[in-house]
């Protein structure tokens, strides 16, 4: 082991790399005069931290738009969702001949559907929505989600405005929803007789024309239904006139 030890030679990396470039595997392959680099690969941590720094600036000056574009998507999905429900609720008003009635909430920001159809009991069968079931004349079309009429209950579908998005409009807006007609909308955002639309077997909205607004504070946008042909609009508020 000595002797192996003894007639081992080390050959210092001074003299290979460091005193005689040329004879270094690494710069065999660079040409004279070109610049080698420190290193292949990574960043230097002044570098990271300008990056850092570009990211965070670039953040804040677009967080106000992206906040912007947030709210009013959250706008238009809520309008959408309440064109549909009165879309539903008049169409089946038709199908099924009884009333169908969505009711506003402004103090939770919520809507509801149901059938006014004043059924109390399935009948005999024991089977809702057959021709046996026991209707009460009271509590049908009378625009009331009774709670012991459970055939009214059971079609009870409850819905909320997206968040930040509320029943109300912004203080520019003066003029009726979806008409252009010179007025001021209601404090609640809701035109609709007792905030409710009601849609007979003909499709009609009983009552006057009604409209729901909503807001998110700064944007308006509503949804409008003409009681005398039931037809329902969607619209936006530009400023000066909807569209």
């Amino acid at each position: 082991m000595i002797r192996k030890l003894a007639a081992f030679r080390f050959t210092p990396f001074r003299g290979s790399c460091v005193d005689n470039p040329s004879s270094c595997t690494y710069f065999k392959d660079k040409k004279r005069g070109e610049k080698v680099r420190k290193a292949e690969f990574g960043f230097t941590l002044i570098e990271i931290l300008i990056i850092v720094a570009l990211i965070a600036i670039i953040a804040g000056l677009s967080y106000p738009s992206l906040k912007g574009t947030v709210r009013r998507a959250a706008l238009n999905r809520s309008q959408d969702a309440v064109f549909s429900a009165l879309e539903y609720a008049r169409i089946k008003a038709m199908e099924t001949g009884n009333d169908w009635v969505v009711i506003f909430s402004p103090s939770d920001s919520s809507y509801t559907v149901f059938s006014d159809n004043g059924i109390t009991s399935p009948g005999p069968d024991g089977v809702l929505f057959t021709d046996d079931d026991i209707i009460t004349p009271s509590y049908r079309n009378n625009g009331t989600l009774d709670g012991s009429a459970i055939g009214e209950t059971s079609t009870q579908r409850k819905y909320w405005l997206d968040k930040g998005v509320y029943y109300g409009s912004s203080p520019d807006v003066d003029k009726l929803a979806c008409s252009n007609q010179s007025g001021t909308p209601p404090s609640d955002g809701i035109s609709f007789d007792n905030n409710r639309a009601r849609f007979n077997l003909w499709g009609i909205l009983r009552g006057n024309d009604g409209a729901v607004y909503l807001t998110e504070g700064k944007n308006t946008r509503a949804v409008s239904v003409r009681a005398a042909t039931g037809r329902i609009k969607a619209c936006l508020w530009r400023g000066t006139i909807w569209q």
